[in-house]
């Protein structure tokens, strides 16, 4: 068997997606397997007939890749901390992070990687509008004008980030984790994340639940999965 790992999209969404590749797979007498955990979904293709299917089931997860290039990130052991650290070192790419509503996780899940300071440079972490200005430099203005859970300061958080940083490619998270604190216009699972690299700035708007672990986790695996995104083009 083999598995392929996705990130970005749910169980069932997957599914209506690749529907016909799926068929494909029984048609080839292998049987597939879902695998879900919170922000990642695991595509196991089974062959009953030994390693003698390998190239074949090769040949049926690079049609996957082709399909779903936004959510496909790699195979078995892989992570998405391992995917973008090998793209950052191939590119000789430096990275940081500023974080907020991540509190840190998103540093640590990428130097889980053995050798990731080769490319990681450090973080900002940034919990109070005080320090969003003081270490990141977002104006004061902006977050008064549009609050600290917004696009405006996600981008400026980015940007700051790379500066004070010195890196080539900052990501920043801002949003409301919960279970508190949430409103109407703004509510609990909202998150904005940014990410400045030297060519442009670009921000994305993700709602997820309640659960604030839950949160802070599908935030950190996004985050990741749109800067792999963001390395392939």
């Amino acid at each position: 068997y083999k598995t392929a790992m996705t990130q970005g999209i749910g169980e069932s969404f997957l599914a209506e997606k690749i529907k016909d590749w799926e068929d494909k797979i029984y048609e080839s007498g292998y049987s597939l397997a879902y695998l879900p955990s919170p922000g990642i979904v695991k595509l196991r293709i089974t062959s009953p007939f030994g390693n003698k299917d390998e190239s074949a089931i090769d040949k049926l997860f690079k049609e996957l890749e082709i399909q779903i290039p936004r959510y496909f990130f790699g195979y078995d052991s892989d992570t998405l901390a391992s995917v973008i650290g090998e793209k950052l070192k191939c590119k000789n790419l430096t990275l940081g992070t500023v974080e907020s509503c991540t509190s840190g996780k998103l540093a640590s899940t990428i130097t889980e990687v053995p050798g990731a300071s080769k490319y990681y440079m450090g973080s900002l972490l940034t919990y109070s509008n005080q320090l969003k200005h003081k270490l990141a430099k977002v104006s004061n203005e902006t977050i008064i004008k549009y609050g600290s859970v917004s696009e405006e300061v996600a981008l400026e958080m980015a940007q700051g980030g790379r500066n004070e940083l010195g890196v080539d490619i900052c990501i920043s998270t801002t949003g409301i984790a919960g279970p508190d604190g949430g409103s109407k216009e703004k509510p609990v699972g909202l998150v904005w994340i940014a990410i400045a690299t030297p060519e442009k700035i670009t921000s994305h708007r993700l709602q997820f639940s309640q659960h604030r672990g839950r949160n802070i986790n599908m935030t950190t695996l996004s985050a990741l999965n749109l800067l792999r995104i963001a390395l392939n083009e």
